[in-house]
């Protein structure tokens, strides 16, 4: 089910398994909270028992779950696998989901990571907690700055919801800022955001290739500077801006419907939305042709034949002069 269902399913039934996957953070915490709401814990240190860190050993997590619950019907089990972690004994999980304890509720959090659960995922009531759709997200926004007695101007949450990609994680944590820099007025204009909310480097790299597109060679180069302030990433954008542009291709050929694209690439509804429009700025042959010179210059790198930052602005400048 996705994300916005889980709030209703819960109050018809509570499952005894739980699989929580997808990128936003914000929505993995929010699902557990949901749950924990929904099985109302009273004995919260005996009945509420939570697994991450460095290591998981799953014979500890079973024991957790064989164990009744406390003064209250059932008792909530959650396993943090979104992030690195060492795991030791899941194939014995297998086992205890073919009789899970009726009085115990498992929640397996696993974000990004559910290839590592491959095996048992078909146990579980999975929970997709991947980015909204837009509508969804302005609803949330909205709600959010009401309880902050705040107002948005339209261009304002479009530009907020662009510079974070939809992710929840991140605008929550920047409509925080934003909210309290407009305390006196109560109103978040588009000059707000533009000033106070970092952009993400996904759309750093979308507006990066829509200015390459436009030929606009000094926006280019303003976006490079300030990728390159940051060495740590500017190392890492390579591949980035590859698979952007691998994306672009697949999009500008494929006769697949919206939607199918968005599940076969692995991607949300405002990526596929941005590389179906940046697509259309190139011709079919020069994106084969850019995926063509990004390859070689791979090869070159990865032979040390060339640096990064020379492989980057010779891509550019290529890409400026098709």
């Amino acid at each position: 089910m996705k994300y916005v269902e889980l709030k209703s399913s819960l109050k018809n039934n509570i499952c005894n398994n739980y699989l929580l996957f997808g990128a936003d953070e914000f929505l993995l915490n929010k699902s557990v909270e949901l749950i924990f709401k929904a099985l109302n814990i009273n004995v919260v240190d005996m009945n509420y028992q939570k697994f991450l860190g460095e290591s998981i050993d799953f014979d500890d997590v079973i024991k957790a779950l064989d164990t009744m619950p406390v003064f209250d019907e059932r008792k909530l089990v959650v396993v943090y696998l979104n992030v690195k972690t060492s795991v030791t004994n899941l194939n014995k999980l297998n086992n205890y989901l073919k009789s899970p304890n009726p009085q115990s509720v498992l929640v397996l959090v696993v974000g990004d990571n559910i290839n590592d659960v491959k095996s048992i995922e078909s146990r579980f009531e999975k929970v997709d907690c991947n980015r909204l759709s837009e509508d969804v997200v302005n609803k949330f926004v909205l709600n959010e700055l009401k309880k902050a007695n705040t107002n948005i101007t339209v261009s304002a949450l479009k530009t907020l919801n662009e510079y974070c990609v939809y992710d929840l994680t991140k605008i929550v944590n920047e409509l925080s800022k934003l909210i309290s820099y407009v305390s006196d007025k109560k109103l978040i204009e588009e000059q707000d955001v533009k000033l106070l909310v970092n952009k993400t480097l996904e759309f750093q790299i979308y507006e990066l290739t829509e200015n390459l597109a436009k030929k606009n060679k000094n926006r280019v180069f303003e976006i490079l500077d300030i990728l390159k302030s940051k060495k740590d990433v500017y190392r890492t954008i390579m591949p980035l801006i590859y698979n952007h542009f691998r994306r672009l291709f697949y999009v500008a050929t494929s006769k697949e419907a919206k939607s199918e694209l968005g599940i076969m690439l692995g991607v949300k509804d405002y990526a596929i939305t941005v590389a179906y429009k940046q697509s259309k700025m190139f011709t079919k042959v020069q994106l084969k042709n850019i995926l063509n010179d990004m390859e070689q210059l791979d090869y070159e790198l990865k032979t040390s034949a060339i640096s990064n930052d020379l492989a980057i602005d010779y891509l550019v400048l290529k890409i400026l002069n098709y």
